[in-house]
């Protein structure tokens, strides 16, 4: 499949169930149809596209909750096709996003998706990672291993974060993962026995004391994670980093895709303002302009007086 499709296959497939409008249960199994006709080649450049919701998507619709699911329902196929056993969860209060069991032990996953254009570079940390929730999670379980979260690298912070000590904490083991790396672990399937992964969670041995926040952390995390994944896949530092870049490729790609279509979207807005502006007359200009200044000094102040109706006066 060109790698264009595959950019915003998951867009198209949304926006395509949303116009037909079929029910959850019944768009996700229809997706998973659809991702069994991808090549598995097709199927990891897709999982490094995957976590970026589209910006022009209004927060908390239908099409952005619908996107979300979907990438779980993603996730979930990723981990079957590495032989392990994958459900995405239905149910979503108080439940993680998708549960997977290694070796009859269960890991609680966290999918994370992002905006291109949202408005900080890194998520903040409580939204990223609430290790309570992890905690309350693993509680339904018996043989529990530990957590997951899995997010695009472009969000990620410069140098030290918070997150890197709390995704170091033995005590409740949680890894962090980007979409890069679940399309690297495919990539080398081959060579990886899915008892392996498990030692993706030794936490004793590999961080025996939590990573705290200071300026090196999340070097310290990276260079730990990614020795036990080369030793996991049996791949060495070489093939490792190449893989990783062919990644970063595309990702960038990616983000320039959509860049352009951003520009072209804006262009085509400024085009017909421009000609309807043109269209009035005098005193229709005047009006128009009355009105915007009108709206745009006294938005804050409506606010307000809105906020003070409904939460005072009633």
């Amino acid at each position: 499949m060109k790698i264009v499709h595959l950019m915003f296959f998951i867009k198209n497939f949304v926006d395509n169930a949303i116009n037909q409008h079929l029910d959850t249960d019944t768009i996700c199994n229809n997706f998973e149809t659809q991702l069994a006709t991808l090549s598995e080649e097709d199927f990891s450049r897709l999982l490094l596209f995957s976590g970026y919701i589209p910006d022009l998507y209004k927060s908390d619709s239908s099409e952005e909750t619908l996107y979300s699911k979907l990438v779980e329902v993603l996730i979930c196929i990723w981990a079957r096709k590495i032989n392990l056993t994958s459900n995405y969860i239905k149910q979503k209060a108080s439940y993680e996003d998708i549960n997977i069991q290694i070796c009859n032990q269960t890991v609680v996953c966290d999918a994370k998706s992002f905006r291109l254009g949202r408005s900080q570079k890194a998520p903040n940390v409580k939204d990223f990672l609430k290790l309570a929730d992890i905690e309350k999670w693993l509680n339904r379980y018996t043989k529990k291993l530990g957590g997951l979260i899995i997010y695009p690298d472009t969000h990620e912070w410069t140098s030290g974060s918070d997150a890197y000590q709390y995704c170091t904490t033995k005590e409740t083991p949680t890894v962090m993962l980007p979409y890069k790396y679940l399309s690297l672990i495919l990539h080398y399937k081959a060579n990886l026995p899915s008892e392996n992964i498990l030692k993706l969670w030794e936490y004793n041995t590999l961080f025996p004391v939590p990573l705290y926040k200071n300026n090196r952390n999340k070097e310290k995390y990276w260079k730990v994670i990614n020795n036990r994944l080369q030793n996991i896949l049996g791949i060495n530092n070489k093939k490792f980093e190449q893989y990783l870049k062919y990644c970063d490729k595309l990702i960038r790609c990616f983000i320039k895709t959509n860049k352009y279509i951003l520009t072209q979207i804006k262009e085509k807005r400024i085009q017909k303002i421009t000609h309807d502006i043109n269209q009035l007359n005098h005193q229709e200009l005047k009006k128009l302009y009355m009105k915007y200044r009108i709206n745009t000094e006294t938005k804050q102040i409506n606010e307000l007086i809105d906020r003070i109706n409904e939460f005072r006066l009633k």
